[in-house]
């Protein structure tokens, strides 16, 4: 744990820090970095994180930035992660403040990745400045990762895991400066129903597939799905419907089905397909069939590496995992007051990290209801104080002497 004295330093270093803090993050969100088109957002990031003194930068194959800490030796391998990508903005006209203007107005920070995740990528990034203006070096090595495509099945997080193994990590998905210990896994379903298509003059005629629809969707209303106390329950959600067909006189042969699958971490995916399966062939009839299956997400970073993503899976960290209980008694010290523990009610790429050994929690400036909406917002001081946090954990999780709990 760290002392009194160099908890203070840290503050002071952090403090020195918060006009550049602050300018880098609004560059970082003046910069469109949609999923696949992250290059621009990755110079930049490789930029600052040479101008705050990394031991090392690089970017690795598939777009990653990554910058090192250099550890006194003996302590553990720490990794910060946080991502590079950005949703869409939709339609400009529906934000009260430009979404690539990164406007400052009463302390908050405003745009498009602001909360997910540029405000936290920010605060991750100057946890070196903090570490090194205040004398600091951890006993491990400590990363911070810049990954691509996380908005889109994870690649970026997937490769890091592959190719630099590290003993804990800190997600820099959103949180509000407490912590996180999993959430559930996400898939996207996908049910077909083929049939005839045929003239919408004889409807009569057996084989339009919108019936076994109707009737699939009303039996899935009444399918009871796993629940728990931390999560809550899974969730199946019908999102998109497709057709064949675009003319209003002919009866389509195909109709697809989307559902949004978000699973506890102890559910079995290919189970639940199986499931929906029987539901959908029994709600056939005729000339009509079906196939359901969990869909993968095929993607390419900005480096031009293509890649197939399977269903994101999720996690859970016990509550009294050692690691977890060193952050918080950490994050209590550094920033004087009690943390709470929680899980994400989203999706991230700690289901991937878990899935690789990597112990993982979330600590963020970010706030959950921000991210994916026209209010994308970050607090400054909610920021400046995420350096502090990141800086002591970096410590900390690093240590030595920690009992080596994994």
């Amino acid at each position: 744990m760290l002392d009194h004295d160099a908890l203070n330093r840290i503050h002071a270093a952090a403090a020195s820090q918060r006009d550049a803090l602050i300018g880098f993050a609004r560059r970082a969100v003046k910069t469109p970095s949609p999923s696949g088109q992250e290059g621009a957002m990755a110079d930049l990031v490789r930029r600052e994180m040479e101008r705050v003194s990394f031991d090392d930068v690089w970017v690795d194959d598939v777009g990653n930035v990554v910058g090192v800490v250099r550890g006194t030796g003996g302590g553990r391998r720490v990794l910060f992660n946080s991502h590079l990508d950005q949703v869409a903005e939709g339609d400009p006209a529906r934000w009260s403040h430009p979404p690539f203007g990164a406007e400052i107005v009463d302390g908050v920070l405003y745009g498009r990745g602001a909360s997910d995740v540029k405000g936290a990528l920010a605060a991750q990034v100057y946890l070196a400045a903090a570490l090194l203006g205040a004398g600091l070096r951890p006993d491990g090595d400590v990363f911070v990762a810049a990954v691509v495509l996380e908005e889109v099945g994870g690649f970026g997080t997937e490769w890091l895991c592959r190719t630099l193994p590290c003993d804990v990590c800190v997600l820099g998905e959103p949180t509000g400066n407490e912590l996180r210990r999993g959430h559930r896994g996400r898939a996207v379903i996908a049910v077909s129903f083929a049939g005839r298509s045929v003239h919408a003059s004889v409807p009569n005629r057996d084989g339009n597939p919108h019936f076994a629809l109707a009737r699939f969707i009303e039996r899935l209303d009444g399918l009871r799905l796993p629940s728990d106390s931390v999560f809550g329950g899974s969730s199946l959600a019908p999102t998109v419907i497709g057709s064949d067909q675009e003319s209003a006189n002919v009866t389509p042969g195909t109709l697809r089905l989307l559902l949004d699958y978000r699973s506890l971490p102890s559910e079995d995916v290919s189970a639940t397909v199986d499931r929906l399966r029987e539901l959908a062939v029994a709600s056939c009839g005729g000339h009509v069939s079906a196939t359901v299956r969990a869909e993968g997400w095929t993607v390419r970073t900005y480096t031009g590496v293509e890649a197939t993503m399977p269903p994101k899976v999720g996690y859970e960290l016990p509550v009294d995992h050692p690691k977890l209980l060193a952050a918080q008694r950490t994050l209590e010290s550094a920033l004087e007051r009690p943390i709470p523990v929680d899980v994400w009610h989203f999706t991230t790429d700690g289901g991937i990290l878990a899935r690789h050994g990597v112990p993982t929690i979330g600590f963020s400036p970010c706030e959950e209801q921000y991210p994916h909406t026209v209010q994308d917002q970050v607090s400054l001081a909610k920021m400046a104080q995420a350096v502090v946090g990141n800086a002591a954990l970096a410590v900390s999780l690093s240590d030595r002497d920690d009992g080596r709990g994994t």
